[in-house]
């Protein structure tokens, strides 16, 4: 199992870097494991939304259907897999960072099951995500501060 706990601070409002993390489209601008996004229930996004996700995998894209378990805007939100190589869940919890209230501290929490063939990779994937997992989290920073 894979556990993931990250934070980031935003130079955006709360609601601001809720809006932009819950639009399904963004995911391929900001998670470089994810080729495409889209949502497939109809409508505005919330609980019980279901998006489609294609990730680039070690033997090419792979298909994931995911589920949005936590819709509370502004405080937080989350997405766990319902089909593909693992079990995810991934939650981002929002809160406001610093007294103007213009901060936000994004708290990443995730859990990874890798299935199959892929558990023996886990090693190799903790690795990666360790590594990567910063950078990543200051470009989606950045990207939000210059887009929102």
């Amino acid at each position: 199992m894979i556990e993931i706990d990250r934070e980031v601070v935003i130079a955006r409002q709360s609601s601001v870097v809720f809006d932009y993390l819950a639009d399904v489209g963004n995911y391929p601008r900001w998670q470089p494991a994810i080729e495409r996004a889209e949502q497939v229930t109809p409508g505005t996004p919330g609980l019980g939304t279901r998006v489609r996700l294609i990730l680039r995998g070690p033997t090419g894209p792979t298909e994931v259907l995911g589920e949005i378990v936590a819709f509370d805007r502004p405080a937080g939100l989350a997405i766990r897999s319902l089909t593909g190589p693992a079990e995810i869940e991934a939650r981002c919890g929002l809160d406001a960072a610093g007294a103007d209230g213009v901060g936000t501290r994004l708290r990443l929490t995730a859990s990874i099951e890798l299935k199959g063939f892929l558990r023996f990779a886990e090693g190799h994937a903790r690795t990666l995500i360790n590594r990567e997992l910063p950078t990543v989290l200051a470009d989606l920073a950045k990207r939000i501060e210059s887009e929102a």
